[in-house]
């Protein structure tokens, strides 16, 4: 949980890299990699293209302008599959003094839901909701509403079928108290492809026994501030460090869950408009059978 004394350390650290580096750090808050990664999934019969955006955080420090630059450059990847996990809007945390202050100076939420209308993928687009879109439950439901209109599909402890070899499941928020991913892998026929989306990686724990390939989260942003030596001062997870970023193979123990996993660093920022060694990422996935 992010405190007041938490913030405040973020706020000094936040202070120091803009004097220290000119403002670079928080200049570069706003670039991306694509980041790009060729992976057996078992069950496929066949290649698949997906591209992952996670935690976007549109509000105070993210407007319209940057979500249409991750999205065009998602469709330049030309994939199957689009999925966004998690954390679309920014709320504050659970900072209720912070919640009315990023209500006040959230652009117009419409500008959002315009710019991912923009997403195109032949199989669909699909999102799950993360932490802070709980936190504002009004523009939750406002979102909820109109995504569908704009071609994605919210999966909220809810899973289909995008293509015959492949069932995309996703669970609400593991801090909303209400993801359930047996419910979400009900329809699952067993031999093929298992593709699971939830926000937050601490949340693998609970697919233990359950019939998925391959989870995908974000949620921890690298930890946004990694300092050589220290690593990230606070992160949003149970298990510290263990889940910053990258590849997760089954085990157990935090850094090795039960499932098989990996972790986006995600698109936007939180609290801050600023990233030091942890450069926000949109992630292209190229799975394959196995042979």
């Amino acid at each position: 949980m992010l405190t007041r004394r938490r913030l405040l350390s973020l706020l000094a650290l936040a202070g120091l890299g803009v004097v220290g580096a000119g403002g670079l750090a928080v200049g570069g808050a706003y670039q991306f990699q694509i980041n790009r990664y060729r992976r057996v999934l078992r069950g496929l019969d066949r290649p698949l293209r997906v591209v992952q955006l996670s935690d976007l955080h549109y509000g105070p420090w993210v407007h319209a302008a940057s979500v249409r630059a991750w999205v065009k450059a998602a469709n330049a990847e030309k994939p199957d599959l689009i999925v966004i996990t998690g954390d679309l809007i920014e709320s504050g945390l659970r900072l209720d003094w912070l919640k009315g202050i990023y209500q006040a100076t959230t652009p117009d939420l419409d500008d959002l839901l315009t710019a991912l209308g923009g997403l195109r993928a032949p199989l669909g687009v699909y999102s799950i909701w993360g932490n802070h879109d709980n936190g504002l439950p009004s523009v939750k439901r406002y979102l909820g509403q109109r995504l569908p209109k704009k071609g994605i599909e919210v999966l909220s402890n809810q899973g289909l079928w995008v293509r015959d070899d492949l069932y995309l499941s996703g669970v609400d928020d593991y801090w909303a108290e209400e993801a359930n991913p047996k419910v979400s892998l009900a329809d699952y026929r067993a031999g093929k492809a298992s593709l699971a989306l939830a926000h937050n990686p601490d949340f693998w724990d609970f697919y233990q026994g359950l019939p998925v390939s391959l989870v995908l989260s974000g949620h921890t942003h690298g930890g946004q501030v990694y300092l050589p030596g220290v690593g990230a001062p606070w992160t949003p997870s149970y298990y510290g460090q263990s889940y910053l970023g990258g590849w997760y193979s089954p085990g157990y123990s935090p850094a090795s869950p039960p499932v098989a996993g990996f972790v986006s660093r995600g698109l936007g920022m939180t609290v801050l408009p600023l990233r030091i060694n942890a450069p926000a990422e949109l992630v292209v996935f190229d799975f394959i059978p196995e042979d």
